[in-house]
């Protein structure tokens, strides 16, 4: 860690200990909010039968009276009401700001990326020109494919542009939630994942998706077959670990040989999640991955190490699609 990073240490430390009073908070309310609703419960039984049925226990569960004494109040019932109120919105406001502090905690890691990343990139991948985006981004792909008909919400956390091995490149990290096509507007999709971009220098109109079928980000459904046809590939080990989509199969012959779902089925052993899609002379990858841990982010310190470990986890894959398909 250098001395430019301290002050955005310094912020996570703070926002973690802000957090953790709300989780403090909020535990407290919520034990008090049962403790009352436990007291309002049993105030309707009164307090002298309550007495009662406390005394007359067994000797064996004896210490279930003094438990339940422990719930006798002298407080009225507007008054438990009145306490009822106060922690419930103890527990409310507690969870909102929890969840303004865990926003706050990811814009601050993407300024500190956005402000060191370049410097590390430039030192990393020398043929490679970075660019940070600091506003929403719009991939229109994904709905021209007719996979998504919406994008409701779309989050680039880095991307790369630049050329490597004479193609142009792109990498970006995203997480889209949208719709299906008009009949199926209320199913929504999640996306998320590294988004890899290569434009190659052979022309192709032709749109060709290969989706793993263990994948998470479920793209595949009955609107496709309006537009494409769902294919059986003759070499079988593709078949077994993809779903083939194209606009013909002669065109997905040509684009898809033997020689290509070789490279493609070796690439599942490093990245097992994997969608294809083929379209306009590019070809698109999206791993789902996470480029930083977010359950183990808060215990990671601000420094370069980190942004190295990033870099070549985030930057990594897309040299390793466009080494695979000009080899």
């Amino acid at each position: 860690m250098t001395r430019r990073m301290i002050l955005y240490e310094v912020g996570k430390v703070v926002l973690i200990l802000a957090e953790l009073l709300c989780v403090a908070l909020i535990g407290y309310g919520a034990f008090r909010l049962l403790w009352f609703t436990i007291e309002y419960v049993l105030s309707g039984f009164g307090t002298d039968t309550l007495t009662q049925i406390a005394d007359g226990l067994p000797e064996k569960v004896e210490f279930l009276g003094k438990y339940l004494r422990m719930f006798l109040t002298n407080l009225t019932e507007k008054e438990l009401i009145s306490q009822l109120i106060r922690y419930a919105v103890i527990v409310v406001l507690g969870i909102a700001v929890l969840n303004l502090l865990r926003l706050g905690l990811r814009r601050l890691e993407r300024s500190f990326k956005q402000r060191y990343l370049p410097e590390v990139l430039e030192q990393t991948f020398s043929d490679l020109s970075y660019e940070a985006k600091r506003r929403p981004a719009v991939e229109e792909v994904l709905c021209d494919v007719g996979l998504l008909s919406t994008v409701e919400r779309y989050y680039t956390a880095n991307r790369l542009e630049g050329l490597y091995r004479d193609c142009w490149v792109a990498s970006q990290e995203i997480i889209c939630g949208g719709v299906y096509a008009d009949d199926y507007t209320s199913h929504k999709v999640k996306v998320r994942g590294q988004w890899l971009t290569i434009r190659l220098n052979t022309d192709f109109n032709s749109t060709v998706i290969l989706e793993s079928r263990g994948t998470a980000n479920r793209f595949s459904h009955r609107a496709l077959s309006g537009v494409m046809v769902e294919l059986q590939p003759d070499y079988p080990e593709l078949a077994q670990q993809f779903r083939c989509f194209a606009d013909s199969p002669e065109e997905f012959r040509t684009l898809i040989t033997v020689e290509m779902a070789e490279k493609l089925l070796s690439m599942l052993a490093r990245y097992p999640d994997l969608c294809v899609i083929f379209r306009k002379g590019c070809v698109h990858f999206l791993i789902r991955r996470r480029s930083f841990n977010r359950r183990w982010e808060p215990f990671c310190p601000f420094c370069f190490p980190q942004l190295r470990r990033e870099a070549n986890r985030l930057y990594g894959p897309l040299m390793d699609f466009t080494d695979l398909l000009l080899e």
